[in-house]
């Protein structure tokens, strides 16, 4: 009898023990590493990492997300908001236009614990919720106050978000020990009046651009003139200068042949003179007389008459 009581009693601290066993296992999800401290000894240095763990009594755990999380700003619950979470910046030229947002962040495994001990308990959400959306916006308008509203509204934002990235970064990892991977403005939401404002600037912009489009058109064309203009000069000159070679060519060869026939006459004319002999002159002499009586002749030039 004595035995039974004895095994009954083992039996029953068997599973109250086993029962308070499961009690104090805490499970780590994929992705989490929690943070194990007590009020006695304060918040213990290693991490606990994905998986079952035993928490011993008094100690508890703060879950951390070290896989990458996403924080939703947006005007419309359908994005991800449970609210309307949109909210206004400044730009460069002192407008101040309402933007949604998105932000995918986790928290750096290295430094967890230190961020745990900074904020006293807090979790991550806890920090997420209660510090970073608090300073967020704020953050956010030191950015974009070097941009204007047309750069934040028009669709090409990529250069304003990946400033916001590296700087939204480098505050909350050093602050937070949060590692900011991609920061965005993902939408914009004017009112009328700064919608009508932006739609001026977007017609002046658009005729400002039309306007520079002509000028360069009607530049083009001039210097297409002038190129055709000197183009067409060209030829003229070339031509020109060929002609006048040609006509040099020509009057060099005139002026050659006149030279030649000149020189060919002067030896004709000089053969002539030095063919004319007294025996030639006395034998002309007597033709003449013979044909037309008495005549005389004197020298090549001589003129004869009847005597």
């Amino acid at each position: 009898m004595k035995s039974k009581v004895i095994i009954g009693i083992v039996a029953a601290v068997a599973v109250l023990g086993g029962g308070y066993t499961v009690s104090r296992m805490n499970f780590i999800g994929t992705g989490k590493v929690g943070i194990v401290y007590n009020y006695k000894d304060g918040v213990q240095d290693k991490v606990l990492t994905p998986g079952m763990h035993f928490i011993a009594p008094m100690n508890k755990v703060k879950e951390f997300s070290t896989s990458n999380e996403i924080l939703v700003l947006t005007k419309d619950k359908r994005d991800g908001s449970k609210e309307d979470d949109s909210f206004k910046v400044a730009t460069s030229d002192d407008a101040s236009i309402a933007v949604s947002f998105q932000m995918s962040y986790r928290y750096d495994p290295d430094t967890v614990i230190d961020t745990y001990k900074r904020f006293k308990g807090m979790d991550g959400e806890d920090i997420i919720e209660n510090r970073v959306k608090t300073v967020l916006k704020s953050k956010i308008s030191e950015v974009t106050t070097d941009y204007s509203m047309m750069d934040i509204y028009s669709g090409n934002r990529s250069e304003l978000n990946n400033a916001i990235t590296e700087y939204l970064n480098k505050d909350f990892h050093k602050k937070y020990g949060i590692e900011v991977l991609d920061a965005s403005i993902v939408d914009v939401h004017p009112d009328k009046k700064l919608k009508q404002a932006i739609d001026n600037r977007v017609t002046a912009l658009q005729e400002k651009q039309q306007a520079q489009a002509e000028q360069e058109k009607v530049k083009v064309q001039k210097e297409t003139e002038k190129l055709q203009a000197e183009a067409d000069a060209q030829i003229e000159l070339t031509k020109a200068e060929a002609d006048a070679k040609k006509a040099k060519v020509k009057a060099a060869a005139e002026a050659e042949n006149t030279k030649t026939k000149a020189k060919a006459q002067a030896e004709a004319n000089k053969e002539l003179s030095a063919s004319i002999t007294d025996e030639l002159i006395k034998m002309k002499e007597a033709e003449a007389h013979y044909k037309n009586g008495w005549v005389t002749v004197q020298g090549a030039d001589a003129v004869i008459a009847d005597k």
